[in-house]
């Protein structure tokens, strides 16, 4: 069940978002020093039985210098099945801060991501994480931000659940960034889980040609950070190395259901160095229903992982509905399935400009 975003109660924080405080006790500045800046962005009550998919949250960072940041913190107090957050210059979507339609304002995630950037996403109903890059690591924020984040609410209770969403951004200064990164995403759009069997969807995503045609020179991609999603019927999650002599080489793989579903890379993981063309990304499912189960919310499914790498390359990967294709039977009999990987490459703007300076 779907409720708009007008039966929720909302309740924007007051502030505008604290900052942690120098070493010196005064205020903290980013670009000398590590800070940490807090906001409880939005508190909603969400009815029982209601699932919402419909609900953006806005934090305006009112920051006048760029923040490279190395980690993020989020908890929340239940009903958050999953979110993507990202930064945007804060002339866009000039709503007051908290919660919001995302319908109605157009926000769309790929168009976030690529106006501003991609900044963490929530693993699936985890009430509190850490997404914690390697030392070093870091991804830029451009002066005058606000971050925006676009979440799947649900409460399968039979009580309302009033739930506050907290968040912690935790910057490194620029001298202290050995690596910075660029995002990029994978979805197999086209999933259809057979009813009472094991399955598995695979995208094999090759980007290197693509990094040739967008920056001019040959492939050049460090991965230091992954998240898969999934839902309940989720019974694994791999990313594998594509392409040349480690083909197949696993860089993460997640069992199970309930837990954390980040990984940092640490060392990170040199795709050039390994000679390969991309990433291989596969999800497996156990089915135990007697229909057909696809892609969507509720008793649907999903997956998708979204990286974290230094590179000069963004990109976004699609297996789109229609064009995926069965592919054989695993050895414990999962039905395998893969489909064309629809790329979408981009040069990386390390400079973009944000919202107005004032």
């Amino acid at each position: 069940m779907r409720a708009p975003a007008s039966v929720l109660v909302l309740a924007a924080a007051a502030s505008a978002g604290a900052c942690g405080g120098g070493d010196d006790g005064g205020p903290c500045d980013p670009s000398s020093e590590a800070c940490t800046f807090v906001k409880d962005v939005s508190t909603v009550t969400i009815g029982a039985g209601v699932e919402d998919e419909d609900t953006c949250q806005s934090w305006t960072l009112n920051n006048p210098t760029e923040l490279w940041v190395n980690s993020v913190t989020e908890s929340n107090d239940g009903a958050y099945h999953h979110a993507n957050w990202f930064f945007v210059p804060d002339n866009l979507y000039p709503l007051p801060d908290g919660t919001w339609s995302c319908n109605d304002q157009g926000f769309v995630e790929l168009t976030a991501a690529v106006v501003g950037g991609y900044l963490f996403a929530l693993s699936t109903q985890s009430a509190a994480e850490t997404q914690a890059l390697p030392a070093g690591s870091a991804i830029r924020v451009p002066p005058y931000s606000r971050i925006v984040g676009s979440s799947h609410l649900l409460n399968a209770s039979s009580d309302p659940v009033t739930t506050t969403m907290h968040l912690e951004i935790h910057t490194i200064p620029l001298a202290q960034v050995e690596a910075k990164m660029a995002p990029a995403r994978v979805q197999y759009h086209d999933l259809n889980l057979d009813p009472m069997a094991r399955s598995s969807f695979t995208a094999e995503c090759l980007f290197d040609a693509a990094h040739q045609t967008q920056l001019g020179r040959p492939l050049a991609y460090q991965l230091h950070y992954v998240l898969s999603h999934y839902h309940g019927l989720g019974a694994y999650s791999q990313l594998e190395i594509a392409g040349g002599p480690r083909d197949g080489e696993v860089i993460m793989r997640h069992d199970g259901y309930g837990e954390n579903f980040g990984v940092a890379l640490d060392p990170p993981v040199d795709l050039a160095a390994a000679g390969a063309r991309g990433l291989r990304f596969t999800c497996g499912f156990n089915n135990p229903r007697s229909a057909t189960v696809g892609w969507g919310i509720g008793d649907q499914e999903m997956c998708v992982v979204a990286l974290q790498a230094k590179t000069d390359l963004g990109w976004d990967g699609d297996v789109r509905r229609g064009t995926g294709a069965r592919t054989g039977t695993g050895v414990n009999g999962e039905l395998q399935y893969g489909g064309p990987c629809d790329l979408l490459a981009f040069e990386w703007d390390f400079n973009k400009a944000g919202g107005p300076p004032r």
